[in-house]
């Protein structure tokens, strides 16, 4: 996709999620992109030249962002499921390790190590609870698997470490406490890589400690041991695979079903629903953090007359190419939404009055200077109105369509704007 710009901000650098400049304040990043429960990555600096009147045409390469956007997205749906079952996934293993001091307090009889095992798995349970408490605290999935990655390393190390300090200890016993451990680490939501690294660490540790301190005589339950181990490692490696790639495949589906619901068929643009939505959001976020918010009222002028003579199909065509040009020149931030018939509304987040009249005006020339058909040529009229103290969407609606009829009446084809409270008085 094109951007295209006439207005100059050198070396602005964009944020692809947010859309926001990053000569403002950085701090408007995160807090937006916690807001959207995205995660920010930044693109190509673009540059903005107005030499001589010539405008600059800047490719920027969307894939990556695509990938990025969606792999934020995967990561944030795959939380939202851990902290609805957080308390179970992190309940088990703190019981569990509870429950074993039972069994070394019978096995071990040395005071020193008692009390050392004790005090270690007392506090690996108070520290699994804590974390349950603050689950709902963690906002990023990756951070999560980092957590959760720490504390399967910590419960094997006690695992181990209580392992030598039995006596004699029954190493096909022994080998089922490996198994349980790992097929608690694939039961635990995390990245596939993290749970095979800690599970391949726990088994080859296990082993090797075991042929250390086993005798010649039980070489065949070693043996023996290994391969159950490995077994049960590789059938949970591959259902743990299997369940992640429905889960994404559920992901994907429900992602789609949500485009569908709020995207426009014809034009691509967002619903009037969506739309409604997304306004009450971006009111409350720009009121709060101090930013400007403007909306546009669009109307493609003398569509019937395009109808009547070329058919609808044309028409249709005629709408769809006005809604890429319009995309074409916004920030990934601003919004294109389909009002219903040939209206349509833009809301441009952190753009002032002066800006957003720019934007119309470049949005409007690009419309009317090159045919949207072979030898059909279309206009539109502009109404820009921007956020005040006591404006809400509905109001802005109304001033916005009132400067949009103005520009109709004053001859079509024009961007017609002023603020909030001059427009009943227009």
């Amino acid at each position: 996709m094109n951007f295209i710009f006439d207005k100059v901000h050198t070396k602005d650098r964009i944020c692809c999620v947010c859309g926001f400049f990053s000569t403002k304040d950085k701090g408007i990043h995160s807090l937006y992109c916690e807001f959207q429960a995205k995660t920010c990555y930044y693109i190509r600096t673009k540059f903005y030249s107005n030499r001589q009147g010539k405008m600059s045409h800047v490719e920027i390469p969307h894939s990556s962002v695509n990938r990025n956007n969606n792999e934020a997205d995967y990561a944030n749906y795959r939380l939202k499921h851990v902290i609805q079952s957080g308390p179970l996934i992190i309940a088990l293993p703190a019981a569990f390790n509870f429950l074993m001091l039972f069994a070394d307090w019978n096995i071990i009889q040395e005071q020193t190590t008692r009390i050392i095992i004790l005090f270690i798995r007392v506090l690996y349970s108070f520290c699994l609870l804590f974390l349950l408490v603050r689950i709902k605290k963690i906002r990023s999935f990756p951070v999560f698997c980092r957590i959760i990655t720490f504390f399967e390393t910590a419960g094997m190390a006690i695992f181990l470490y209580v392992f030598t300090r039995y006596p004699h200890p029954d190493f096909m016993i022994q080998t089922l406490g490996v198994i349980t451990i790992i097929i608690t680490i694939f039961l635990i939501p995390n990245t596939w890589k993290n749970m095979l690294v800690v599970v391949g660490i726990t088994e080859i540790s296990f082993l090797l400690l075991s042929k250390l301190s086993m005798t010649a005589s039980a070489v065949m339950n070693f043996w023996a041991g290994a391969v159950y181990i490995t077994i049960d490692a590789l059938l949970c490696a591959f259902f743990s695979w299997n369940r992640q790639k429905s889960q994404h495949m559920e992901f994907l589906a429900r992602q789609e079903l949500d485009r569908q619901s709020s995207t426009d068929h014809l034009t691509q643009a967002m619903t009037r629903f969506k739309l409604e939505e997304e306004a009450e959001r971006w009111l409350h976020f720009c009121r709060r953090q101090g930013i400007p918010l403007s909306l546009v009222f669009v109307d493609v002028d003398n569509l019937k007359p395009i109808n009547d003579k070329y058919g609808h199909l044309a028409g249709d065509k005629v709408l769809s190419e006005v809604v890429f040009r319009i995309r074409a020149s916004l920030r990934d931030s601003d919004i294109t939404a389909r009002w219903g018939g040939d209206e349509f509304v833009l809301l441009l987040p952190d753009s002032d009055l002066a800006k957003t009249v720019e934007i119309s005006e470049f949005v409007r020339r690009s419309i009317e200077n090159r045919p949207v058909l072979d030898d059909v040529t279309a206009t539109c009229s502009f109404g820009v109105v921007t956020m005040n103290g006591t404006s809400t969407f509905e109001t802005m609606i109304h001033e916005a369509d009132e400067l949009m009829y103005k520009s109709k009446k004053l001859g079509r084809n024009r961007v017609e704007y002023g603020l909030p409270e001059d427009v009943s008085n227009s």
